[in-house]
């Protein structure tokens, strides 16, 4: 039977093999001749174990044996997680992953974020830091957990302080949302139809209110907004216009009420052509900006009208189309001196004695264009004769107020001026009224007052 198991020990061939030096190599060599003929294949011999040689002693070689009629049988397969040897001498190539030398080192200490969420707990009444802690606490407190570092206790801290803080924040602002009054509400024209707040320099002609108590004369008044109402709800003012002063740096305060008293009381003739008409103890009031409003760059003044009792339940606009061409004419001829008037009426007594006089000049010069006014076109017959007399009566009056204005002291002029306003003949005003059909005096008013905010 053909095998693949070489000659056994005592094959004779075996002692023709030379032994071979501890570690040699054999290369092999290309045969001289064809291999003989065999009728069976025959394995080559298995080496055995070489006998001890002398060190350095050199080994004869030998010829290689004869090779096989076919390839060799690979070598028996290497037991599991060998590799083959190979016979080039350096190690086989291989495949697989790395993996760094030893753990990775976990954090150590206080969990920084910890930290910082119990400091923005601490400060939550800035209103952002608390939410950001909270942000901070969650995230820490993961963190702590996975990496086994201190600061849990720091962590929860910071998230109940900044819940607290939320809570406190959101209540806060939860009650001043309730509590702010919702805007007025207006119709197409601009008239309030449902209450609401606006700002004191926000008024518009027509707007209804009450004044808080100790507006009126105040020069610091911390009062930024105003409740406006229907004019059909009781109320104490009504605001009719309003304008912007021109002056490039603030006046002072007896500047903006010298402005203010002059043109709210010019703005007044367009909203109440005939101020007789107004209830008796009506004021002409006026609101304008402080020095600090000033510096922040306001500069409009509102003109409104305050009333003796808040029991007023409708508007006291009077539209001019209401009145004929002989009423008109006769109320803006006497306008300007109503108001130059008014003006001296509401000049503080702690003016100056040039002022005083100023305000004399004003009212002469008021009577004699009044005059003028009043003489320039025939009335009709039922009024003339009226007219006439006031006439005569203004022309005296208007002389008078002149001497006034030549006053070098407040004492003398307050007592020529006393004299000057009985000039004014009352009867002789009510005479022409009566004739034109227009109001009487029901009662003693004017005056003006002032509001600073």
């Amino acid at each position: 039977m053909d095998t693949e198991i070489g000659p056994d020990a005592s094959d004779s061939s075996r002692s023709a093999e030379p032994a071979a030096a501890d570690g040699a190599q054999f290369a092999p060599v290309e045969p001289t001749s064809p291999p003989p003929t065999v009728s069976a294949p025959v394995s080559p011999p298995m080496p055995t174990a070489p006998s001890p040689a002398p060190a350095n002693t050199p080994q004869p070689m030998s010829p290689p044996p004869a090779l096989p009629p076919y390839p060799a049988q690979p070598w028996p397969a290497p037991p599991y997680g060998q590799q083959p040897p190979n016979p080039y001498g350096y190690p086989p190539y291989g495949y697989g992953y790395g993996y760094p030398y030893g753990q990775p080192q976990r954090p150590t200490g206080t969990n920084g974020l910890a930290i910082a969420s119990f400091v923005l707990g601490i400060c939550g009444f800035f209103v952002v830091t608390p939410i950001i802690g909270l942000i901070f606490g969650i995230v820490s407190l993961a963190a702590v957990r996975r990496t086994g570092q201190k600061g849990k206790r720091l962590a929860i801290s910071g998230i109940v302080l900044s819940s607290l803080w939320i809570a406190a924040l959101g209540t806060l602002f939860t009650v001043a949302a309730i509590n702010t009054p919702d805007p007025a509400q207006r119709s197409a024209d601009g008239t309030v139809v449902s209450p609401g707040t606006v700002s004191v320099f926000g008024l518009h002609p027509k707007d209804c209110f009450t004044l808080p108590p100790g507006a009126i004369g105040s020069t610091n008044n911390s009062a930024r907004t105003l409740t406006v109402v229907p004019c059909t709800t009781a109320h104490d003012s009504e605001a009719f216009g309003s304008f912007s002063a021109a002056e490039s740096t603030f006046p002072g305060v007896d500047g903006m009420r010298d402005e203010s008293s002059s043109q709210c009381a010019r703005q007044l003739t367009s909203f109440v052509p005939d101020p007789v008409t107004l209830p008796a103890g009506t004021r002409l009031q006026f609101i304008y900006p402080n020095q600090q409003a000033w510096d922040a760059g306001e500069r409009r003044v509102t003109c409104f009208l305050q009333f003796s009792r808040a029991t007023m339940t409708h508007s006291v606009y009077r539209d001019p189309s209401t009145y004929n061409a002989d009423q008109l004419r006769f109320l803006n001829a006497v306008s300007p001196l109503s108001t130059a008037i008014g003006r001296l009426v509401a000049t503080p007594d702690s003016a100056d004695i040039s002022v005083f006089q100023q305000r004399a000049n004003d009212i002469a010069s008021a009577t004699q264009s009044e005059v003028s006014a009043l003489s320039g076109t025939p009335w009709p017959a039922s009024v003339q004769p009226a007219m006439d007399a006031l006439i005569a009566n203004h022309t005296k009056a208007a002389a008078v107020w002149e001497q006034v204005a030549g006053a070098t002291d407040v004492t003398s002029f307050n007592g020529q001026a006393r004299k000057a306003e009985a000039a004014f003949d009352a009867d002789d005003m009510i005479a022409v009224r009566t004739a034109l059909g227009l109001a009487t005096p029901s009662g003693a008013g004017g005056g003006t007052g002032t509001a600073s905010a």
